[in-house]
């Protein structure tokens, strides 16, 4: 009988891992699944650090929730990788008497291929919905009847936030897979907040919010703490009277944001409360980070070889200040770049505007910047080429498109490969369309 008592202690204070996720030999899990491992005990962390081995390794930070190690990727995993994770026996206890773990603990999982999110009907009460490419099966993400004015994604895509009517006002919501359900973060009775962007630390918010109770009411960028905090006050980018808009964050925490009274964009460190620099930008056309977070991409507008102006992109690097004119020829109109998640490539849409080669619509074109040589993808002379967006791997490119001669045909949404082929719609109606790993 003592025997079996002291065998009941000994089993009672022994560490065991009770649980991880994603479970072993999981299939197609999501690119920003974070990685948890929950044990009976509480742990040293750096004796649990020290034999835990993830291929391939992401960048992304470590932390712990009471018992449970968590690893949360600041971008996505590579899409089809195989992911194995190793914990080495000898972990050991923070409790006395002190004891370790006595075995290894070896598993994998498999990373699934992105989705798509979208907004749907373009002429109605929008929702949310989700669509796998590979099947086609659609899902709706939001409340049915919940009208969402936008939404965005956190860096590694785990976390989306989206805006919506909410009464006379509106809010903003946050959803994540891993709970299934969304939350309400800020409510405004009176406003019409859009432009929800959590910086890639998870520290700030940013977003725009329109005051509908004032008589001249104005837009204006606001930035406050994340988690949102009860009571927490959150601090208005410009002066009252001017109007501020288009929040994006760098990955480097800096924000990007519209004056349009200055007509510039502007950058604003959230830790130090004060710009850090400015870019003047006449078209207020929304603009882009590079992924290392040191350039800013935006259309500027610049004399052309006819009797009127056009847009050219243009590269503001922030530590020299070097401004790189990437159209370079002057018979063109570029609009809407956005970088490859490698940052090799740049997709956005050109239109000539030589009689030759005019088209109704602006075209679909590719930049490698490692050549500096841009080719069209798909041309379709009657049709507008925009809302570009990268798949996490840079393979697949998602775009909107409407015809410019028949106004009254809805917009559609298609995906097509970097190289240019396969091209194929997806959505007719939808818009504002973003990969999710």
């Amino acid at each position: 009988m003592i025997l079996f008592a002291a065998a009941g202690v000994w089993w009672g204070i022994q560490p065991r891992l009770l649980n991880v996720e994603p479970p072993p030999h999981a299939t197609a899990v999501p690119g920003s699944a974070s990685v948890r491992l929950t044990f009976s005990h509480f742990m040293q962390p750096e004796s649990v650090l020290q034999r835990l081995q993830i291929q391939p390794l992401p960048l992304g930070n470590f932390h712990w929730e009471d018992k449970t190690l968590i690893f949360t990727p600041m971008q996505p995993w590579q899409s089809g990788a195989t992911v194995q994770v190793r914990l080495r026996n000898g972990a050991l206890t923070r409790s006395f008497p002190q004891t370790r773990l006595r075995r290894d603990f070896v598993w994998s999982f498999q990373i699934g291929y992105p989705k798509v999110l979208y907004l749907f009907p373009y002429d109605g009460t929008a929702g949310l919905y989700i669509l796998d490419p590979l099947t086609m099966t659609v899902q709706l993400l939001t409340e049915t009847g919940q009208e969402v004015y936008d939404y965005s994604l956190s860096a590694n895509g785990a976390i989306v936030l989206f805006s919506a009517r909410e009464s006379n006002g509106s809010a903003i919501y946050r959803w994540e897979g891993r709970q299934g359900v969304s939350e309400r973060l800020l409510s405004f009775a009176n406003g019409q907040v859009r432009a929800a962007q959590l910086s890639p630390s998870g520290k700030y918010l940013a977003y725009e919010l329109t005051d509908l109770s004032e008589a001249n009411a104005k837009t204006h960028v606001w930035v406050t703490h994340y988690p949102v905090q009860e009571g927490s006050a959150a601090i208005r980018l410009g002066e009252v009277d001017q109007l501020t808009r288009t929040p994006i964050w760098s990955a480097g925490n800096l924000l990007a944001y519209y004056d349009q009274a200055a007509r510039r964009y502007r950058f604003y460190d959230p830790q130090t409360k004060g710009e850090m620099d400015f870019i003047d930008c006449e078209t207020g056309e929304k603009g882009t980070w590079s992924p290392d977070g040191k350039a800013f991409l935006f259309a500027e507008i610049l004399p052309s070889e006819g009797s009127f102006p056009t847009s050219h992109l243009m590269l503001y690097e922030l530590l020299s200040r070097k401004v790189s004119d990437l159209s370079e020829r002057n018979d063109v109109e570029d609009l809407g770049g956005v970088f490859s998640p490698q940052g090799d490539r740049l997709v956005f849409a050109r239109k000539f505007l030589n009689a030759l080669q005019w088209t109704p619509g602006r075209q679909l074109w590719l930049l490698d910047l490692t050549r500096n040589e841009a080719r069209p993808l798909l041309t379709d002379a009657q049709y507008n080429h925009y809302d570009f967006a990268w798949s996490p791997n840079g393979d697949q490119i998602l775009f909107m498109r409407f015809n410019q001669t028949s106004l009254t045909e809805p917009p559609e949404v298609w995906m097509i490969n970097a190289d240019g082929s396969e091209p194929r719609q997806l959505v007719k109606g939808g818009f504002a369309p973003q990969w999710i790993p």
